[in-house]
């Protein structure tokens, strides 16, 4: 089964197919959907590219740019110029998150202390979130 196969579930599947993402099913002579190799590619494609914080509009895009054969490529550089600009503020929040939870789990086995307050970790998201 695709979903199991991608790790998504059936409802994700049928989303991207009404997105367009996914191209529609071909169906056995029963009507159950008949997916190719390549649908699960494309599946995986559109998994691991939302985790890089592609949206499904820019998704779609780059698939539709992929269909062509050939590489528009104003487009593309369009669309890295947007990724980037989108990727640069989340990766030096993340950063600085990595490096307070790092100074946090150091001093927390550092004092010794069998339990902490459930606010700690509260105070390090907050923290993440206020502009340098």
């Amino acid at each position: 089964m695709l979903a199991t196969r991608a790790g998504v579930n059936v409802q994700t599947i049928r989303f991207y197919e009404r997105l367009r993402l996914l191209p529609e099913p071909k169906r056995t002579d029963g009507r159950y959907c008949s997916f190719a190799e390549s649908d699960l590619k494309r599946l995986l494609f559109i998994r691991q590219a939302k985790v890089l914080g592609f949206s499904l509009d820019e998704i779609r895009d780059i698939l539709q740019l992929r269909e062509r054969g050939r590489c528009p490529c104003d487009e593309v550089v369009t669309i890295a110029e947007r990724h980037l600009a989108d990727v640069e503020p989340q990766l030096r929040n993340l950063t600085r998150f990595r490096d307070g939870l790092q100074n946090a789990v150091r001093q927390w086995k550092k004092s010794g202390q069998q339990s902490l307050s459930a606010d700690s970790i509260c105070s390090l998201i907050e923290r993440t979130a206020q502009p340098n």
